[in-house]
Protein backbone atom coordinates (compact mmCIF):
# COMPACT_ATOMS: atom_id res chain seq x y z
CA UNK A 1 0.00 0.00 0.00
CA UNK A 2 1.57 3.40 -0.84
CA UNK A 3 -0.38 6.12 0.62
CA UNK A 4 -4.23 5.60 0.48
CA UNK A 5 -3.46 3.57 -3.11
CA UNK A 6 -3.78 -0.22 -1.98
CA UNK A 7 -4.06 -2.73 -5.19
CA UNK A 8 -4.79 -5.68 -3.75
CA UNK A 9 -3.92 -8.16 -6.72
CA UNK A 10 -2.17 -7.05 -10.72
CA UNK A 11 -2.83 -9.79 -13.84
CA UNK A 12 0.53 -11.80 -14.03
CA UNK A 13 0.68 -11.27 -17.25
CA UNK A 14 0.85 -7.04 -17.17
CA UNK A 15 -2.13 -6.30 -18.38
CA UNK A 16 -4.25 -3.15 -16.53
CA UNK A 17 -6.47 -5.44 -14.39
CA UNK A 18 -6.22 -5.28 -11.15
CA UNK A 19 -8.59 -5.33 -7.86
CA UNK A 20 -7.82 -2.62 -5.61
CA UNK A 21 -8.84 -1.69 -2.01
CA UNK A 22 -11.38 1.05 -1.72
CA UNK A 23 -9.85 2.88 0.54
CA UNK A 24 -10.85 6.79 -0.43
CA UNK A 25 -14.18 6.82 -1.75
CA UNK A 26 -14.40 9.09 -4.79
CA UNK A 27 -10.90 10.09 -4.87
CA UNK A 28 -8.45 10.46 -8.11
CA UNK A 29 -5.18 9.26 -7.86
CA UNK A 30 -2.81 9.83 -10.88
CA UNK A 31 0.16 8.35 -11.21
CA UNK A 32 3.38 9.33 -13.84
CA UNK A 33 6.22 6.57 -14.23
CA UNK A 34 9.78 7.48 -15.26
CA UNK A 35 9.00 6.87 -19.22
CA UNK A 36 6.60 9.77 -19.25
CA UNK A 37 3.42 7.55 -19.04
CA UNK A 38 0.34 8.90 -16.63
CA UNK A 39 -2.24 6.71 -15.37
CA UNK A 40 -5.22 7.99 -13.68
CA UNK A 41 -7.93 6.23 -11.67
CA UNK A 42 -11.06 7.46 -10.16
CA UNK A 43 -11.90 5.58 -6.97
CA UNK A 44 -16.00 4.85 -6.85
CA UNK A 45 -17.72 6.87 -4.11
CA UNK A 46 -19.73 3.74 -3.41
CA UNK A 47 -19.34 2.43 -0.03
CA UNK A 48 -17.97 -1.41 -1.77
CA UNK A 49 -15.07 -2.45 -0.19
CA UNK A 50 -13.38 -3.47 -3.40
CA UNK A 51 -13.71 -2.80 -7.11
CA UNK A 52 -12.16 -4.09 -10.59
CA UNK A 53 -10.49 -1.72 -12.78
CA UNK A 54 -10.10 -2.60 -16.36
CA UNK A 55 -7.24 -0.38 -18.44
CA UNK A 56 -8.25 2.51 -15.91
CA UNK A 57 -12.46 1.76 -15.81
CA UNK A 58 -13.76 0.53 -13.00
CA UNK A 59 -15.82 -2.07 -14.24
CA UNK A 60 -16.82 -4.27 -10.90
CA UNK A 61 -17.82 -3.17 -7.26
CA UNK A 62 -18.44 -5.84 -4.75
CA UNK A 63 -18.15 -6.10 -0.54
CA UNK A 64 -16.98 -9.93 -1.43
CA UNK A 65 -13.41 -10.51 -1.93
CA UNK A 66 -14.27 -13.68 -3.18
CA UNK A 67 -17.20 -12.22 -6.13
CA UNK A 68 -14.12 -10.06 -6.97
CA UNK A 69 -11.61 -12.16 -7.39
CA UNK A 70 -13.79 -14.54 -9.10
CA UNK A 71 -14.64 -11.29 -11.28
CA UNK A 72 -10.87 -10.22 -12.06
CA UNK A 73 -9.80 -13.82 -12.78
CA UNK A 74 -12.69 -13.76 -15.56
CA UNK A 75 -11.26 -10.48 -16.65
CA UNK A 76 -7.58 -11.56 -16.97
CA UNK A 77 -8.99 -14.76 -19.02
CA UNK A 78 -10.76 -12.13 -21.65
CA UNK A 79 -6.90 -10.76 -21.87
CA UNK A 80 -4.89 -13.83 -22.15
CA UNK A 81 -6.69 -17.00 -22.00
CA UNK A 82 -4.83 -18.27 -18.86
CA UNK A 83 -4.31 -17.68 -15.15
CA UNK A 84 -3.48 -18.78 -11.75
CA UNK A 85 -7.12 -18.77 -10.85
CA UNK A 86 -8.30 -17.23 -7.13
CA UNK A 87 -5.33 -17.06 -4.55
CA UNK A 88 -5.10 -20.37 -2.65
CA UNK A 89 -2.81 -19.77 0.66
CA UNK A 90 0.48 -21.85 0.15
CA UNK A 91 0.03 -22.18 -3.58
CA UNK A 92 0.77 -19.01 -4.44
CA UNK A 93 3.29 -16.12 -3.51
CA UNK A 94 2.46 -12.51 -4.07
CA UNK A 95 5.26 -10.62 -5.35
CA UNK A 96 3.90 -6.87 -5.89
CA UNK A 97 0.21 -7.91 -6.13
CA UNK A 98 1.49 -10.73 -8.73
CA UNK A 99 -0.01 -13.71 -7.87
CA UNK A 100 3.02 -16.65 -8.50
CA UNK A 101 3.46 -20.19 -8.14
CA UNK A 102 6.79 -21.90 -8.34
CA UNK A 103 6.61 -22.94 -11.37
CA UNK A 104 6.06 -19.16 -13.10
CA UNK A 105 9.73 -18.37 -11.57
CA UNK A 106 12.71 -18.57 -14.15
CA UNK A 107 15.45 -20.84 -14.49
CA UNK A 108 18.81 -21.31 -16.37
CA UNK A 109 16.75 -22.79 -19.34
CA UNK A 110 14.79 -19.08 -19.53
CA UNK A 111 16.32 -16.68 -21.56
CA UNK A 112 17.40 -13.55 -20.29
CA UNK A 113 14.73 -11.73 -21.95
CA UNK A 114 11.94 -13.86 -20.34
CA UNK A 115 13.55 -13.58 -16.80
CA UNK A 116 13.14 -9.44 -17.73
CA UNK A 117 9.45 -10.04 -18.54
CA UNK A 118 9.45 -11.63 -14.94
CA UNK A 119 10.77 -9.16 -13.05
CA UNK A 120 8.88 -6.44 -15.35
CA UNK A 121 5.32 -7.72 -14.59
CA UNK A 122 6.38 -7.91 -11.31
CA UNK A 123 7.50 -4.43 -10.57
CA UNK A 124 10.90 -5.39 -9.74
CA UNK A 125 13.90 -3.00 -10.47
CA UNK A 126 17.08 -4.73 -12.01
CA UNK A 127 19.95 -3.05 -13.89
CA UNK A 128 20.08 -2.73 -17.49
CA UNK A 129 23.55 -4.26 -17.65
CA UNK A 130 23.22 -7.25 -15.27
CA UNK A 131 23.90 -10.77 -16.79
CA UNK A 132 21.04 -13.71 -16.92
CA UNK A 133 23.12 -14.90 -13.92
CA UNK A 134 23.04 -11.78 -11.73
CA UNK A 135 19.10 -11.66 -12.39
CA UNK A 136 18.53 -15.35 -11.58
CA UNK A 137 21.29 -14.48 -8.43
CA UNK A 138 17.63 -12.89 -6.80
CA UNK A 139 15.95 -16.26 -6.73
CA UNK A 140 16.75 -18.53 -3.44
CA UNK A 141 15.79 -22.04 -3.34
CA UNK A 142 14.44 -23.51 -0.36
CA UNK A 143 15.60 -26.50 1.23
CA UNK A 144 14.56 -29.08 3.40
CA UNK A 145 16.26 -32.45 3.98
CA UNK A 146 18.91 -31.35 0.97
CA UNK A 147 15.63 -31.37 -1.68
CA UNK A 148 14.50 -27.85 -3.28
CA UNK A 149 10.91 -28.19 -1.87
CA UNK A 150 10.29 -23.82 -3.36
CA UNK A 151 11.75 -20.65 -4.50
CA UNK A 152 11.75 -17.00 -3.17
CA UNK A 153 12.61 -13.55 -4.18
CA UNK A 154 15.91 -12.36 -2.27
CA UNK A 155 14.62 -9.06 -0.87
Amino acid sequence: MVGDVMIVRRCSQGHRVRIHRNTTPGATRTKTYADGSVETLTYPSSRYDYFVDVDGTVVKRSDSFKTIEEFFVAECAKKHGDGHGRMIVGGHHIINGVATTQADYPTDANTKAEIKDFYDKRGIVYGGSETKAKLLSRIVPMYQNNKEVSKHLKV
